[in-house]
């Protein structure tokens, strides 16, 4: 394999990632797919290039259910290990993760403030929606209709079945004695 070989192989997306992620040890493809930012079908091509490169090993280890496929790095691949260690490229891909991983929570928070920003505005009547006017509202506010109190609620509804009812004319009463 030539020079050019290689660096096209470390150039492509998720290979160099793979070298820092496997390390001085061995990886499964699954711990190796949780852990670089690329697909699972880029892993596997990564995975089979680097073992056709003579960059990575692959070994057979038995397990409860069978065998799992382990990779490990070969001399070379220890190489550009320990090269990516001196060039400080092994931090900044764990530090990238680290980023990666908290951006990933930040975005989980978004998605439930707008989740719940949602559900609070589906639960909100507007009985009097301001139709085609622009209003001005000072920053961090909004336009959310207060809740009338126990009290005011009770009165409303005794104000709404008094209003239902008919007045009695003389007309009626006396019908009513007959």
């Amino acid at each position: 394999m030539g020079l050019d070989e290689l660096e096209s192989f470390l150039r492509k997306k998720g290979a160099a990632e793979l070298i820092t992620e496997i390390g001085t040890g061995t990886a499964t493809f699954n711990a190796l797919a949780d852990a670089v930012a690329v697909s699972g079908s880029t892993v596997s091509s990564r995975l089979s290039e680097g073992v056709e490169r003579e960059v990575f090993t692959v070994s057979h280890r038995p397990t409860e259910h069978g065998t799992e496929k382990r990779y490990e790095l070969t001399i070379l691949g220890r190489r550009i290990y320990d090269w990516a260690q001196q060039t400080e490229f092994e931090r900044k891909i764990r530090e990238l993760r680290r980023v990666r991983h908290e951006r990933e929570m930040v975005f989980e928070q978004l998605i439930g403030r707008i989740n719940r920003d949602m559900e609070i505005r589906k639960m909100i009547v507007d009985v009097d929606p301001l139709k085609n006017e622009n209003v001005e509202l000072p920053e961090g506010t909004s336009v959310v209709q207060k809740e009338l109190s126990e009290e005011a609620a009770r009165e409303a509804h005794f104000e709404r079945m008094e209003e239902s009812l008919e007045p009695i004319t003389d007309d009626q009463s006396e019908e009513n004695c007959e």
